[in-house]
């Protein structure tokens, strides 16, 4: 594996760690993978899962470029009038026209992650260059199937212990002088604070979106957790908000129940990893006729392990 530090866009101002196969390990003709900041993180992410995430994908003979959008991280601000949105496009897109340029890479899987998310939503659909996409904890929408699995949050015992130990003092010191409020997920709704403002697209829009992606030969994985007071909490919810899969099995949904929204537990952090990666190198193994073809319909965890982190 080796990584390389690279800046590129106008006038030099986006920076980023590119990261490759060693020699013998390369496949040739492999699409690229591009990751960005989540939220005010950095290119590395929460708690380094997209290092962790580029040096699997090298183990697997996939490249892949991390890099900070203009104005965070070590990326310089773009002087222009333009949108966040239609700024983070063009950072992508000159990462894009980077590896190109001087790598020969004529494709690319992005990968988002919460609020990257929108980004790479956007670019799968408007540029045939995206081979398939990685989204984790993308877009959510509650269903009917969602409110039905919704009061099994009051049996988890999990909830119950960390409310236990929360709130156990202050209950015993108040008590008789102060109604006590027995939700399990209050104290999660009250420590997310005031949440940055995303605009959603409509659920129906969503789907259509969904379709048309994996309509062209896209092939798509969604990463979902159920940890903490989320909009998604069962497996099938996926299938519920698009109106059920389309033909080819482009589409791929992977499940974790008790995963938090950062993966902050590392065995959490280790499975989504290895997932991403596994992902990658069996759906893109014939890349290089540059033809989009079905991907396969399941996926085997691979028992590798990860490298410990240390560079950015």
């Amino acid at each position: 594996m080796i990584e390389r530090a690279m800046v590129f866009g106008a006038g030099g101002g986006l920076a980023g760690v590119y990261t490759e196969p060693s020699p013998d390990a390369g496949r040739p003709g492999l699409p690229a993978v591009l990751m960005w900041n989540v939220g005010i993180h950095h290119r590395v992410g929460p708690y380094r899962i997209q290092v962790d995430i580029a040096r699997e994908l090298a183990r697997r003979g996939i490249a892949s470029l991390r890099f900070d959008l203009s104005g965070m991280g070590d990326s310089e601000i773009r002087q222009d009038s333009r949108t966040d949105r239609e700024r983070a496009l063009d950072d992508v897109r000159d990462a894009m026209a980077l590896l190109e340029k001087r790598r020969g890479v004529r494709q690319f899987v992005p990968l988002g992650f919460c609020s990257s998310v929108d980004s790479v939503h956007a670019l799968t659909l408007s540029d045939e260059r995206v081979a398939g996409a990685c989204f984790i904890e993308g877009y959510a929408y509650r269903t009917l199937g969602f409110w039905l699995h919704y009061p099994m949050r009051l049996l988890d015992p999990i909830r119950w212990k960390r409310r236990a130990v929360r709130k156990l003092p202050s209950w015993l010191s108040s008590w008789g002088t102060k109604r006590i409020v027995i939700d399990p997920v209050e104290d999660e709704r009250a420590a997310l604070g005031p949440i940055f403002g995303r605009e959603y697209p409509s659920r129906a829009r969503f789907a259509a979106d969904v379709h048309q992606m994996a309509a062209r030969g896209a092939r798509l994985l969604f990463l979902y957790v159920g940890g903490g007071d989320t909009d998604f909490n069962h497996a099938g919810q996926f299938e519920e908000m698009i109106g059920g899969m389309p033909a080819g099995r482009n589409i791929e949904v992977t499940y974790y129940g008790r995963a938090d929204h950062t993966f902050f537990r590392a065995d959490d952090r280790r499975r989504a990893v290895l997932r991403i990666a596994d992902w990658a190198s069996q759906t893109f193994p014939s890349m290089a006729g540059a033809t989009l073809e079905r991907a396969p319909s399941s996926v085997r965890l691979a028992a590798s392990s990860l490298m410990p982190p240390r560079a950015e």
